[in-house]
């Protein structure tokens, strides 16, 4: 006779050899957490409005997490070194966590340390005018710096971020030099450009598309390979002659050591909510491009702008 003991015995042994011969429990198993390494903004907003679909598709609760500092340096150390290495702690970040601060400063990281999962958004990033400069367009921005050597400001939301290094990237490309003005965020920089400090400031669509629409800035291009849907009749820069495409990616990283399987899953899930209406609805309401792409090509797009920057800084002499 079997008694309930011995048969509950043995289905825990048949659970624990299927265990052995799949080699992992399944996944999730536990709460979720998603660490955005910024303070609360636009980025810590795009991954809470993925939570709902997330828990739908995944099973479990999932916490968004903000660990501010350093750039994003603070938040992506974390998940690189202190999380389990097992999937249930993400990275939501801007990928100059991986490909350009471990070249500017030692850090307790580096980019082998980060396996990514997918690129969520791609921006877009772009670049405006005073609306009394003596250009109008990206062609004849070009012309008046290279008759101006110098001459022409931009703005930034500070030394050594990306829309620094944006411009920097812009004026090699172009073959001009551009007067560098670091500020305090990009909010400032906008206010510059409005008040005609400066002559040009970069950020993202969102921060500069509402004083481009109320007509206190000029829109000059947009660094994305092809025009963002969102933008749509703002040009790119190879457009207008400049060959250089520099997409702010925004997307999701594991510990490197985080079995495949598990990040499988993971880009599988983050797929059919960035493919949500609710997070495409609010991507076009903050005026953000959803272009999705998995671990694979996300990791090639990765390994490129690793070495985009490693040349760019080094150029400027900015690195560690």
């Amino acid at each position: 006779m079997i008694t309930r003991r011995t048969f509950f015995a043995g289905a825990a042994g048949l659970a624990m050899a299927a265990t052995a011969v799949t080699g992992a429990a399944a996944f999730p198993t536990d709460t979720i957490s998603i660490v955005v390494p910024y303070s609360p903004g636009a980025t810590d907003t795009l991954a809470r409005t993925l939570v709902p679909e997330l828990e739908k598709i995944l099973g479990q609760t999932i916490l968004v997490e903000t660990r501010p500092g350093a750039g994003g340096t603070v938040g992506a150390n974390f998940v690189a070194n202190s999380a389990e290495a097992d999937g249930h702690t993400l990275l939501f970040a801007v990928s100059s966590v991986q490909t350009v601060a471990p070249h500017q400063r030692e850090l307790p990281y580096a980019f082998e340390d980060l396996k990514p999962v997918a690129r969520i958004t791609a921006g877009p990033n772009m670049m405006a005018a005073r609306t009394d400069a003596p250009f109008g367009t990206l062609e004849e921005l070009v012309a008046y710096a290279k008759a101006n050597p110098g001459a022409v400001t931009f703005g930034s939301a500070g030394t050594g971020g990306a829309t620094h290094l944006a411009g920097e990237a812009f004026a090699r490309a172009a073959g001009v030099e551009l007067n560098h003005i670091p500020f305090e965020g990009v909010t400032p920089a906008v206010a510059a450009t409005v008040g005609g400090t400066i002559d040009l400031v970069l950020g993202f669509a969102s921060a500069l598309m509402p004083q481009v629409a109320g007509g206190n800035l000029v829109a000059i291009a947009q660094f994305g390979d092809e025009r963002a849907s969102v933008v749509p009749d703002v040009t790119t820069l190879k457009e207008g002659g400049v060959d250089l495409s520099m997409p702010p990616n925004i997307g999701v990283w594991v510990p490197a050591e985080t079995p495949d399987d598990v990040v499988a899953t993971l880009e599988a899930a983050f797929e059919q909510a960035a493919a949500s209406e609710a997070f495409q609805q609010h991507a076009r309401n903050s005026l953000t491009e959803v272009d999705f792409i998995g671990s694979e090509a996300f990791a090639q797009e990765l390994e490129r702008e690793d070495a985009f920057f490693a040349d760019l800084l080094a150029a400027l002499g900015m690195t560690k």
